[in-house]
Protein backbone atom coordinates (compact mmCIF):
# COMPACT_ATOMS: atom_id res chain seq x y z
CA UNK A 1 0.00 0.00 0.00
CA UNK A 2 1.18 3.44 -1.27
CA UNK A 3 2.17 5.89 2.06
CA UNK A 4 -0.73 8.84 1.76
CA UNK A 5 -0.11 12.32 1.03
CA UNK A 6 0.24 14.70 3.85
CA UNK A 7 -2.43 17.25 3.66
CA UNK A 8 -0.17 19.73 5.44
CA UNK A 9 2.98 19.79 2.63
CA UNK A 10 1.94 17.37 -0.06
CA UNK A 11 4.59 14.94 0.55
CA UNK A 12 4.07 11.03 0.22
CA UNK A 13 7.09 9.66 2.04
CA UNK A 14 6.29 9.25 5.81
CA UNK A 15 7.69 6.90 8.49
CA UNK A 16 5.60 4.44 11.04
CA UNK A 17 5.50 5.84 14.41
CA UNK A 18 3.20 3.09 16.04
CA UNK A 19 1.85 0.04 14.05
CA UNK A 20 -1.90 -0.11 15.62
CA UNK A 21 -4.62 -3.10 15.36
CA UNK A 22 -5.12 -3.87 11.55
CA UNK A 23 -5.31 -1.66 9.06
CA UNK A 24 -4.45 1.26 11.23
CA UNK A 25 -1.02 2.60 11.57
CA UNK A 26 0.19 5.82 13.05
CA UNK A 27 2.84 7.37 10.20
CA UNK A 28 5.24 10.55 10.26
CA UNK A 29 5.45 13.04 7.61
CA UNK A 30 9.41 12.60 6.21
CA UNK A 31 8.82 16.27 5.27
CA UNK A 32 7.35 18.35 7.91
CA UNK A 33 6.79 15.96 10.32
CA UNK A 34 3.15 16.33 10.64
CA UNK A 35 1.62 12.74 12.57
CA UNK A 36 -1.48 10.97 11.45
CA UNK A 37 -3.14 7.73 11.62
CA UNK A 38 -3.79 5.64 8.16
CA UNK A 39 -6.36 4.95 6.93
CA UNK A 40 -9.03 6.82 8.24
CA UNK A 41 -11.34 4.55 10.13
CA UNK A 42 -14.93 4.66 8.69
CA UNK A 43 -18.68 5.30 10.59
CA UNK A 44 -16.84 8.01 12.83
CA UNK A 45 -20.32 9.68 14.01
CA UNK A 46 -21.24 6.13 15.94
CA UNK A 47 -18.37 6.65 18.32
CA UNK A 48 -19.91 9.91 19.64
CA UNK A 49 -22.79 8.46 21.09
CA UNK A 50 -24.23 8.83 24.71
CA UNK A 51 -21.34 6.61 26.45
CA UNK A 52 -18.87 8.52 24.79
CA UNK A 53 -20.58 11.91 27.04
CA UNK A 54 -21.20 9.84 30.25
CA UNK A 55 -18.55 10.53 32.17
CA UNK A 56 -18.88 14.10 31.18
CA UNK A 57 -22.34 14.27 32.01
CA UNK A 58 -22.17 12.33 35.56
CA UNK A 59 -18.74 13.31 37.09
CA UNK A 60 -17.05 15.37 35.68
CA UNK A 61 -19.36 18.42 35.56
CA UNK A 62 -18.29 20.75 37.86
CA UNK A 63 -14.38 20.59 37.36
CA UNK A 64 -15.38 21.18 33.86
CA UNK A 65 -17.30 24.22 34.25
CA UNK A 66 -14.15 25.52 36.22
CA UNK A 67 -11.68 24.31 33.23
CA UNK A 68 -14.83 26.34 30.85
CA UNK A 69 -14.30 29.87 32.69
CA UNK A 70 -10.60 29.88 32.77
CA UNK A 71 -10.99 29.18 28.86
CA UNK A 72 -13.58 31.71 28.43
CA UNK A 73 -11.65 33.97 30.74
CA UNK A 74 -8.18 33.66 28.33
CA UNK A 75 -10.79 34.05 25.13
CA UNK A 76 -11.67 37.51 26.29
CA UNK A 77 -8.45 39.07 26.61
CA UNK A 78 -8.68 38.96 22.77
CA UNK A 79 -12.65 39.03 22.14
CA UNK A 80 -15.26 40.35 24.66
CA UNK A 81 -18.20 40.28 22.58
CA UNK A 82 -19.50 39.54 19.42
CA UNK A 83 -21.06 35.77 17.56
CA UNK A 84 -19.23 32.90 18.48
CA UNK A 85 -19.06 29.75 17.02
CA UNK A 86 -17.86 26.29 19.18
CA UNK A 87 -17.13 23.51 16.98
CA UNK A 88 -17.72 20.12 18.67
CA UNK A 89 -19.59 21.98 21.12
CA UNK A 90 -20.44 19.18 23.20
CA UNK A 91 -22.53 18.97 26.05
CA UNK A 92 -22.64 22.88 25.43
CA UNK A 93 -21.41 23.94 28.74
CA UNK A 94 -18.76 26.30 27.30
CA UNK A 95 -21.21 28.13 24.99
CA UNK A 96 -23.05 28.48 27.96
CA UNK A 97 -20.98 30.78 30.12
CA UNK A 98 -20.13 32.66 26.75
CA UNK A 99 -23.68 33.47 26.72
CA UNK A 100 -24.14 34.57 29.60
CA UNK A 101 -20.59 36.28 29.46
CA UNK A 102 -22.50 38.53 26.17
CA UNK A 103 -21.55 36.60 23.10
CA UNK A 104 -24.18 35.51 20.09
CA UNK A 105 -23.62 31.25 20.89
CA UNK A 106 -23.85 28.97 18.40
CA UNK A 107 -22.14 25.49 18.05
CA UNK A 108 -21.94 22.59 15.49
CA UNK A 109 -21.33 18.65 16.71
CA UNK A 110 -21.17 15.04 14.83
CA UNK A 111 -22.89 13.33 17.58
CA UNK A 112 -26.85 13.63 17.31
CA UNK A 113 -27.39 12.62 21.08
CA UNK A 114 -25.17 15.72 22.38
CA UNK A 115 -26.98 18.31 19.76
CA UNK A 116 -30.25 16.91 21.29
CA UNK A 117 -28.86 17.10 24.78
CA UNK A 118 -27.79 20.65 24.28
CA UNK A 119 -30.17 21.93 22.85
CA UNK A 120 -32.88 20.32 25.76
CA UNK A 121 -31.28 21.31 28.81
CA UNK A 122 -29.28 24.75 27.75
CA UNK A 123 -31.24 25.74 24.78
CA UNK A 124 -28.40 26.01 22.40
CA UNK A 125 -28.92 26.68 18.78
CA UNK A 126 -26.52 24.01 17.93
CA UNK A 127 -26.03 22.33 14.16
CA UNK A 128 -25.94 18.78 13.78
CA UNK A 129 -23.21 18.04 11.33
CA UNK A 130 -19.50 18.44 10.37
CA UNK A 131 -18.47 21.95 10.19
CA UNK A 132 -17.77 21.90 6.59
CA UNK A 133 -21.71 21.18 5.99
CA UNK A 134 -22.52 24.52 8.18
CA UNK A 135 -24.70 26.59 6.46
CA UNK A 136 -23.84 30.16 7.25
CA UNK A 137 -22.63 32.80 5.06
CA UNK A 138 -18.92 34.09 5.07
CA UNK A 139 -18.36 36.72 7.31
CA UNK A 140 -20.64 34.71 10.01
CA UNK A 141 -18.92 35.16 13.42
CA UNK A 142 -16.20 37.34 15.47
CA UNK A 143 -14.91 33.74 16.93
CA UNK A 144 -14.41 30.13 16.17
CA UNK A 145 -13.39 27.95 19.18
CA UNK A 146 -12.33 24.35 18.34
CA UNK A 147 -11.89 22.98 21.68
CA UNK A 148 -9.76 19.59 21.41
CA UNK A 149 -11.83 19.16 18.08
CA UNK A 150 -9.51 19.39 15.41
CA UNK A 151 -7.53 16.20 16.20
CA UNK A 152 -11.01 13.99 15.62
CA UNK A 153 -11.73 15.14 12.04
CA UNK A 154 -10.95 13.38 8.88
CA UNK A 155 -9.64 16.64 7.36
CA UNK A 156 -8.54 19.19 9.29
CA UNK A 157 -7.40 21.54 6.96
CA UNK A 158 -10.77 21.65 5.12
CA UNK A 159 -12.27 21.94 8.56
CA UNK A 160 -10.26 25.52 9.43
CA UNK A 161 -10.70 26.36 5.30
CA UNK A 162 -14.11 26.68 6.22
CA UNK A 163 -13.75 28.39 9.50
CA UNK A 164 -11.91 30.71 7.65
CA UNK A 165 -14.58 31.19 5.13
CA UNK A 166 -16.96 32.05 8.21
CA UNK A 167 -14.45 34.66 9.84
CA UNK A 168 -14.84 38.21 9.97
CA UNK A 169 -11.95 40.07 8.69
CA UNK A 170 -10.93 40.81 12.30
CA UNK A 171 -12.41 37.60 13.68
CA UNK A 172 -10.70 35.48 16.22
CA UNK A 173 -9.80 31.36 16.11
CA UNK A 174 -8.66 29.78 18.95
CA UNK A 175 -7.72 26.12 18.61
CA UNK A 176 -6.96 23.67 21.15
CA UNK A 177 -5.37 20.22 20.49
CA UNK A 178 -3.23 17.68 22.02
CA UNK A 179 0.65 17.87 21.86
CA UNK A 180 2.41 14.77 20.54
CA UNK A 181 5.66 16.22 22.09
CA UNK A 182 3.98 15.54 25.42
CA UNK A 183 7.47 14.47 27.07
CA UNK A 184 5.97 14.46 30.63
CA UNK A 185 3.35 12.40 30.30
CA UNK A 186 5.01 9.58 27.29
CA UNK A 187 7.76 9.19 30.72
CA UNK A 188 4.99 8.86 33.40
CA UNK A 189 2.00 7.35 32.00
CA UNK A 190 3.66 3.62 31.26
CA UNK A 191 4.37 4.39 35.05
CA UNK A 192 0.88 5.48 36.63
CA UNK A 193 -1.05 3.09 34.55
CA UNK A 194 1.16 0.13 34.13
CA UNK A 195 1.12 -0.32 30.18
CA UNK A 196 2.59 1.26 26.69
CA UNK A 197 1.60 5.11 25.91
CA UNK A 198 -0.50 4.50 22.40
CA UNK A 199 -1.38 7.29 20.22
CA UNK A 200 -4.02 5.03 18.14
CA UNK A 201 -6.42 2.22 18.82
CA UNK A 202 -10.30 1.84 17.51
CA UNK A 203 -11.07 0.73 21.10
CA UNK A 204 -10.04 3.89 22.56
CA UNK A 205 -12.65 6.32 24.10
CA UNK A 206 -11.07 9.55 22.32
CA UNK A 207 -10.34 8.41 18.88
CA UNK A 208 -7.37 11.34 17.72
CA UNK A 209 -6.76 11.06 13.88
CA UNK A 210 -3.98 13.82 13.66
CA UNK A 211 -1.68 14.16 16.24
CA UNK A 212 -0.08 18.18 16.61
CA UNK A 213 2.99 19.66 17.30
CA UNK A 214 3.56 23.32 17.42
CA UNK A 215 5.49 23.21 14.56
CA UNK A 216 2.78 21.63 12.36
CA UNK A 217 0.00 23.01 13.82
CA UNK A 218 1.18 26.65 12.49
CA UNK A 219 1.83 24.94 9.31
CA UNK A 220 -1.62 24.04 9.11
CA UNK A 221 -3.15 26.99 10.53
CA UNK A 222 -0.84 29.16 7.71
CA UNK A 223 -1.75 26.75 4.85
CA UNK A 224 -5.27 27.28 5.72
CA UNK A 225 -4.84 31.16 5.55
CA UNK A 226 -4.04 32.22 9.39
CA UNK A 227 -1.73 33.61 11.33
CA UNK A 228 -0.49 33.41 14.83
CA UNK A 229 -0.77 35.84 17.67
CA UNK A 230 -0.22 33.78 20.21
CA UNK A 231 0.65 29.84 20.74
CA UNK A 232 2.20 27.93 23.42
CA UNK A 233 0.79 25.39 26.23
CA UNK A 234 -3.15 24.56 26.56
CA UNK A 235 -3.51 24.30 30.50
CA UNK A 236 -6.29 22.93 31.32
CA UNK A 237 -6.40 19.53 32.97
CA UNK A 238 -9.29 18.49 35.75
CA UNK A 239 -7.54 15.40 37.33
CA UNK A 240 -5.54 15.97 40.15
CA UNK A 241 -2.12 13.98 38.81
CA UNK A 242 -3.17 15.90 35.60
CA UNK A 243 -2.96 19.22 36.93
CA UNK A 244 0.62 18.42 38.50
CA UNK A 245 1.97 18.08 34.79
CA UNK A 246 0.54 21.36 34.05
CA UNK A 247 2.57 22.51 37.03
CA UNK A 248 5.47 20.74 35.59
CA UNK A 249 4.53 21.95 31.84
CA UNK A 250 4.69 25.67 33.05
CA UNK A 251 7.67 25.52 34.97
CA UNK A 252 9.57 24.01 31.44
CA UNK A 253 7.83 25.90 29.69
CA UNK A 254 8.82 29.33 31.23
CA UNK A 255 12.65 28.36 31.28
CA UNK A 256 13.50 26.48 27.76
CA UNK A 257 10.50 28.05 26.16
CA UNK A 258 9.36 24.53 25.34
CA UNK A 259 6.22 22.65 25.35
CA UNK A 260 6.20 19.25 26.96
CA UNK A 261 2.72 19.14 28.41
CA UNK A 262 -0.32 17.83 27.26
CA UNK A 263 -2.03 20.65 25.23
CA UNK A 264 -1.41 23.14 22.75
CA UNK A 265 -3.20 26.65 22.35
CA UNK A 266 -3.38 28.89 19.72
CA UNK A 267 -4.73 32.47 19.15
CA UNK A 268 -5.26 32.93 15.39
CA UNK A 269 -6.46 35.65 12.98
CA UNK A 270 -7.04 35.83 9.47
CA UNK A 271 -4.11 36.10 7.34
CA UNK A 272 -3.76 39.24 5.05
Amino acid sequence: MSNPVCIICGSDESTVVERCEPPYTVVRCSRCGFVHVTPLPQALEDHYAEDYYKEWRDTQERPRLSMWKKRLKDLMRYKKQGRLLDVGCGLGTFLDLARSAGFDVHGTEVSEYICHFAKEKLSLNIFHGPLEDFPSGLDSFDVITLWHTLEHMPNPLACLEKARQLLRPDGLLVVGVPNVNNTIMRILYPLVRRRPYRLFSPTHKELHLSHFSQSTLSAILNKSGFEIVSIGPDIAQISIWKKLIDSATIIVYRLFNKNVGEGIRVYARKAR
